[in-house]
C-alpha cells in the first residue's frame, strides 16, 4: 500500500473555480481506477489558496494510474496553476479509526 499526502499553493491569479472542477474530474477518474483505495482533496479554511491531498494506493496498479490520460493532465496542470509546490510525501500510517 502507498500512501501519500500532497500540498500546493495556488498563484493568486489561480483561477479557484476551475481548479476545484479540475480536482473534482480527477478525483472521479481516481475513483474508477483500481489502484485507488482512498482519496480526499482538502481545501485549508484558512487560506483558500492552499490544498492537500491524502490519497492510499494499491502499489501493484501505481504505475497503470499515473499512465491514464486524466492523471498527466491534471499533473501538467497543476503545475502551470501552483506557486508553491506540489509537494508529494509517502506516508507512513501509525493508527485510524478508518476500517480495512
Amino acid at each position: 500500500m502507498k500512501q501519500i499526502r500532497i500540498e500546493y499553493t495556488l498563484k493568486p491569479t489561480a483561477d479557484l473555480a476551475l481548479v476545484k472542477e479540475r480536482i473534482t474530474q480527477f478525483v472521479s477518474g481516481l475513483r474508477e481506477h483500481r489502484a485507488t483505495k482512498h482519496y480526499t482533496s482538502f481545501q485549508h479554511a484558512a487560506s483558500p489558496l492552499r490544498f492537500t491531498h491524502v490519497g492510499a494506493f494499491d502499489d501493484a496498479h501505481v504505475a497503470d494510474l499515473q499512465a491514464q490520460p486524466f492523471f498527466g493532465a491534471f499533473t501538467a496542470f497543476l503545475r502551470e496553476q501552483t506557486d508553491v509546490g506540489p509537494e508529494v510525501a509517502q506516508l507512513v500510517e501509525v493508527a485510524s479509526t478508518g476500517t480495512r
